[in-house]
């Protein structure tokens, strides 16, 4: 099976399930595999992206819909 096909029915059983404990180990489990990559990245980078996502989490950002408007808008003078 390859591995489009084994995320599909990975996707099916997880919204077939009702069992909460059974969702939230996956969570876990998927927040330690991302913690482990952040672990990986070198401080430096690390410290940016905790920024980033205080910036995010006080609505300091624009949204890629406003980017390209603005970027439209320059290459049209």
């Amino acid at each position: 099976m390859d591995i489009q096909a084994e995320k599909i029915e990975l996707a099916k059983l997880i919204l077939s399930t009702n069992d909460s404990g059974l969702i939230d180990q996956i969570k876990s489990l998927f927040k330690s595999q991302e913690e482990l990559w952040l672990d990986e990245l070198p401080a430096h980078v690390q410290k940016g992206i905790a920024e980033s996502i205080e910036q995010a989490n006080r609505g300091e950002f624009i949204t890629y819909d406003e980017v390209k408007k603005e970027v439209a808008a320059l290459l049209n003078k």
